[in-house]
């Protein structure tokens, strides 16, 4: 029986993934032009996304994106020359750490403040001064309905 359950939930796990091929350079150093990764496709994993996340979405079905997720659902965003700031339950603003910019120190320009609305996103990439993100779209924001799918290696 245990067999059995392991092959139903491999083959389930392995239905909802899918390759992806990363193209531009805006989420250098960690994903590369031509760099081939996988993402999960599945709806509990997209009803699972967290800040950090890398995560692939489209506004038109024909272009897709590659970004990180850095505002969540309900939260406010301060963008300033220190970094993103997210907005404590005081009232006051925290700065995020960011790991994964490897300690790289980008020029965001003027302040700016965005207020995700509840059920999307707020999306940057890695390589902040090479990226059209949510700081340059039309509307900032990226739909859970949008979302193709989260990064999950290698």
């Amino acid at each position: 029986m245990t067999n059995l359950f392991f092959i139903w939930f491999l083959v389930t796990k392995v239905a909802f993934w899918s390759p992806f091929m990363v193209e531009g350079e805006s989420m250098e150093p960690n994903l590369h032009t031509q760099e081939l990764f996988i993402i999960d496709r599945s709806p509990l994993s997209l009803h699972d996304i967290r800040r950090g996340d890398i995560a692939v979405f489209t506004f038109d079905g024909e272009y897709y994106y590659v970004k990180r997720v850095i505002g969540l659902p309900g939260e406010t965003l301060k963008i300033t020359h220190d970094g993103v700031s997210v907005k404590d339950a005081d009232g006051g603003f925290r700065q995020l750490p960011e790991p994964y910019l490897n300690g790289v120190k980008y020029d965001y320009g003027d302040e700016r403040v965005y207020i995700v609305p509840d059920g999307e996103y707020f999306m940057l990439g890695d390589n902040r001064d090479h990226s059209k993100d949510s700081r340059y779209f039309s509307y900032p924001y990226v739909k859970l309905s949008q979302i193709d799918g989260k990064y999950i290696f290698p």
